[in-house]
């Protein structure tokens, strides 16, 4: 049985499609440019292509300097291995390290901020610890909402007493909603 291919898309976008594997041997496209690269030479410019995107800071100029950046690796790799059935080895990840430049010179490291970074930009629904009446579920709603949580107080009186919203609702959602974590 013969050894099977793997074909790697890497990409601004980090997509990354697996297939198959022949002998350590990897079909990737960079800048849409498709190279045969060695594994630990692929893992190798991954590694250095993460490290350079981990220091960018907006992810909008972030998409485009990493895909110019991707086009740029291409160029050189096509200038160097000089016809298609080339393979690129560790050796031509690093001529594209010392040509490009290390990764310190495109800015400071980002800095995780408070809370995981899969966590970040991700609004959660969860009762209010710091501004509650009753049981802070309008004043988390109002902050999910960004609502003022006295205005949403009065309209969910006013529904309870005269708009049938039952008062059902407000323990459900008393029991249901987390508190939110002290700040």
């Amino acid at each position: 049985m013969q050894g099977t291919e793997i074909i790697l898309y890497l990409c601004s976008t980090k997509t990354i499609k697996l297939y198959s594997k022949v002998n350590r041997k990897l079909s990737v496209k960079i800048g849409s440019t498709a190279f045969s690269i060695e594994e630990d030479a692929y893992r190798a410019l991954e590694i250095y292509l993460d490290d350079i995107r981990s220091r960018l800071d907006d992810e909008v100029s972030a998409s485009e300097t990493m895909g110019d950046l991707e086009m740029r690796i291409a160029d050189l790799l096509s200038n160097w291995l000089g016809n298609p059935e080339g393979v690129v080895e560790i050796y031509h990840v690093r001529r594209v390290q010392e040509t490009i430049g290390r990764p310190e010179e495109f800015g400071e490291l980002r800095q995780p901020q408070s809370g995981s970074s899969k966590e970040e930009g991700v609004k959660r629904l969860m009762r209010s610890h710091g501004d509650k009446v009753i049981g802070g579920v309008c004043g988390g709603i109002a902050k999910f909402t960004n609502i003022d949580p006295t205005l949403l107080r009065i309209v969910t009186l006013l529904l309870v007493l005269f708009g049938g919203l039952s008062l059902w609702i407000y323990i459900i959602l008393w029991i249901l909603l987390p508190i939110e974590s002290h700040q």
